[in-house]
């Protein structure tokens, strides 16, 4: 054995061991339902065989073999690895099930090329023979390894280049990018391989074991402005020391070389540690000065000033968000990024847990946390160790794989790369959540020392804009509060009006006839033939009873005029009347054809949705439909239609609706017009529900339409009637108005006086 063989036998060891390396990290990584790591496992396994094949020819372990078998030992290897390696391409970038075809056919060609070498089918030596040429067993099979090889290389190359040109993912074509040029590294050893420079070949095989390794197993991909200036930093340093080495060489030689004393070894070495010493000061001198001539140097510091001073007077949540990732998108080159609030919910049976709730960023706002587990990885990494979470960690470290399921679901909807926690002293209150960089590459340690930084300026500003969106909600709920009791107020000063009104009227139109039967019947009591009879006087004493009985009621009624009212019972609830109209007509619908009438609504169905008691409003619309029913005869048209009012409207101060009923009856007499509504008011303290009672006993219609009246007027609304003309011939019509206000969180509503 000669001495180079046992150097190049050492060689392809240590490439073994280098494969062997990669694989036991590979091991290490493996992620579960990860089939892009088997395959790179067996990627690189097909490597390290190739690598231990050629250390065993060359110190001549294989002899035994066949000499065919001996000689296509390594590109036995290169296909093997080429098939794995088109696998492994696919599978990267259709993110599916490999195409499992390729690994049959892959060993299918490389156990024919074994079979044709040892010769298993008893085959002549010359399988083909011509005048001009003749081709041989051995040259077959090495003719069949190199098209099977050429094969897949135009496999990969197309799937790699198809991959970038269909993905719009910056991240899938910088990968792309990368794997191109481990494929042009692997072209390059297999072109050596075939020309049998094995050694040069084994160290581009090292290079794409170790660039596979990268691309398969990490997640996120450096910048490729970073690649640059790190390539073109170290190239030029690494260049200038050989200069320098070079130069002090000669000149020292040149200077010493007559001494006695002079040794180049000594020399060199001399030199070399010197430029040891000297290489990092110069790397980093040759660093500054590419980075300022790619203008690749960022000035965070005066970022992060400029930001200091924009947020410390924001005090609104949204603009804070927003100023924030404007400066993020900005600096790191991203295109949106979203601001998460943090709240803990307190757990009595166990640990605490949190609820993230998005405030609106750059784009269209993400969905929400409602729970993360206090005991969850996620949550022991951005609550406890107070760091970076990122999506790298989540897709290598097995402990993220055994996620909930909504968690995982609501990291694929986030879509983020980067999870930067905002804390203050003692509480978590916030996340920045932050996709890829527009090139695709994933944040450097330096941009996620910056955005720590950055969380860190945020915290305190975050903590008094929550502080005063708290206050702002008090205040709201205050106001509607003080809001409502004015309602509340103005209803009762309402009723209380009604109220007096019915009483007043009601006890004077009983004081006339209650005074003309009183005097008869008194004229009757003071004859002494009738009260001489016993049957006529019991009945005459019975008529003054009742009389005396009846004075005592309109007594107490003008009494219960001069006390203090009682207020309508309203249940506030969003109501549709487009659902209520059409509710009442589709029950009316019998009655209407039995009448002949046509009965129509239009414009309801864009009227947004009243706060109001939906029995009441019920009973107003039903008994307005049901009036004009009665006055409208046969063959008539009762149409209902509605519309929206802005705030400040000529019929009413806030947002509402209008709903008008239009018949073409007989029509309204005019001179009704004062009286229409107020021939009957509530009774003190009176509810709903004693208002069904008075309906159901079969009330007058003015009596009925007072009734309308107060419903609507306790919801802060208005009635009224138009067309006031009566005319059975010509059948004038009659118009019947309601106003409604939209009842608002924090303004209360009132009629236009």
């Amino acid at each position: 054995m000669s001495s180079s063989m046992t150097v190049t036998g050492l060689l392809y060891l240590c490439a073994a061991g280098f494969f062997l390396l990669l694989l036991v990290r590979a091991f290490k990584k493996l992620r579960i339902y990860k089939l892009t790591d088997y395959l790179l496992i067996f990627y690189l396994g097909a490597l390290l065989t190739t690598a231990l094949g050629l250390m065993a020819e060359e110190v001549g372990w294989l002899d035994v073999l066949l000499h065919d078998v001996v000689r296509h030992l390594p590109n036995y290897g290169l296909l093997l690895s080429a098939g794995f390696l088109y696998a492994l391409t696919y599978t990267v970038f259709r993110d599916r099930k490999p195409g499992w075809w390729s690994i049959p056919l892959n060993l299918s060609l490389l156990a024919t090329a074994v079979i044709l070498d040892a010769n298993l089918l008893g085959l002549p030596e010359v399988l083909w023979a011509a005048p001009w040429r003749e081709v041989t067993r051995f040259m077959f099979t090495s003719k069949l390894l190199s098209f099977s090889w050429g094969l897949y290389l135009v496999l990969i190359l197309l799937e790699v280049l198809g991959s970038y040109r269909r993905s719009v993912r910056p991240l899938i074509k910088k990968r792309a990018a990368f794997w191109a040029v481990v494929l042009v590294v692997f072209t390059g050893a297999s072109v050596l391989f075939l020309i049998r420079e094995h050694v040069p070949g084994t160290f581009l095989l090292v290079l794409t074991g170790v660039g596979l390794n990268f691309l398969v197993l990490t997640y996120r991909l450096p910048d490729l402005r970073y690649v640059i200036v790190a390539v073109l930093s170290h190239g030029t340093a690494g260049l200038i020391s050989l200069l320098l080495y070079a130069l002090g060489f000669l000149l020292l030689e040149r200077t010493f070389l007559n001494r006695w004393w002079y040794e180049p070894v000594y020399t060199g070495l001399f030199l070399g540690v010197w430029l040891l010493a000297f290489y990092p000061g110069l790397l980093n001198t040759v660093r500054a000065t590419v980075e300022t001539l790619l203008d690749t140097e960022i000035d965070r510091q005066e970022d992060l000033r400029t930001f200091s001073r924009r947020m410390s007077s924001i005090l609104d949540i949204d603009l804070l968000s927003q100023v924030t990732i404007d400066l993020i998108c900005e600096v790191l080159e991203v295109e949106r990024g979203f601001l998460y609030l943090v709240d803990e919910q307190e757990n009595e049976q166990g640990p605490s847990s949190w609820s993230l709730r998005a405030v609106q960023g750059t784009g269209e706002p993400p969905p929400d946390l409602d729970h993360l587990p206090g005991a969850s990885p996620v949550a022991k990494v951005l609550r406890g160790e107070k760091r970076p979470l990122t999506q790298s960690e989540l897709e290598m470290i097995p402990r993220y794989q055994t996620l909930p399921e909504h968690i995982v679901q609501w990291l694929e909807e986030v879509e983020a790369d980067t999870f930067v926690p905002i804390h203050t002293e003692d509480d978590w209150i916030g996340l920045f959540a932050l996709p890829l960089k527009k090139t695709g590459a994933s944040f450097t340690e330096e941009d996620l020392e910056f955005l720590m930084t950055l969380a860190d300026q945020t915290s305190v500003a975050l903590q008094n804009a929550r502080l005063a969106e708290n206050l702002t909600n008090i205040d709201h709920e205050l106001r509607r509060a003080q809001a409502s009791t004015n309602t509340m107020l103005d209803r009762i000063s309402r009723i209380k009006r009604s109220a007096s009104d019915f009483i007043s009227l009601k006890a004077h139109e009983l004081r006339t006839p209650l005074t003309v039967m009183s005097g008869y019947t008194q004229l009757l009591a003071n004859d002494d033939k009738l009260m001489a009879d016993e049957y006529y006087a019991k009945l005459i004493k019975g008529i003054l009873s009742g009389s005396e009985s009846l004075q005592k009621i309109i007594d107490n009624m003008l009494y219960t005029a001069s006390i203090q009212p009682g207020a309508v019972t309203i249940d506030s609830e969003p109501i549709s009347l487009l659902s209520v109209i059409d509710s009442i007509s589709r029950e009316l619908s019998e009655k209407v054809q039995a009448r002949k009438i046509t009965l129509s609504h239009d414009g309801l169905g864009t009227l947004p949705e009243v706060y109001g008691d939906s029995a009441a409003l019920r009973k107003v619309f039903r008994y307005l439909i049901n009036y004009a029913m009665t006055h409208t005869p046969s063959g008539g048209k009762i149409t209902i239609t509605g519309r929206h009012l802005p705030l400040q409207s000529d019929l009413l101060r806030w947002e509402g609706v209008e709903v008008v009923i239009r018949d073409t009856g007989i029509g309204i007499d005019s001179d009704a017009q004062q009286r229409l509504f107020r021939d009957f008011a509530l009774p003190v303290g009176a509810s709903l529900r004693e208002i069904d009672r008075h309906q159901d006993a079969g009330q007058k219609s003015g009596e009925q339409l007072a009734y309308v009246r107060s419903i609507v007027e306790s919801h802060n609304g208005r009635i009224w009637v138009e067309l006031l003309e009566k005319d059975k011939e010509h059948l004038p019509g009659s118009e019947f108005h309601i106003v409604l206000p939209l009842q608002q969180q924090t303004h209360p509503t009132r009629p236009v006086k």
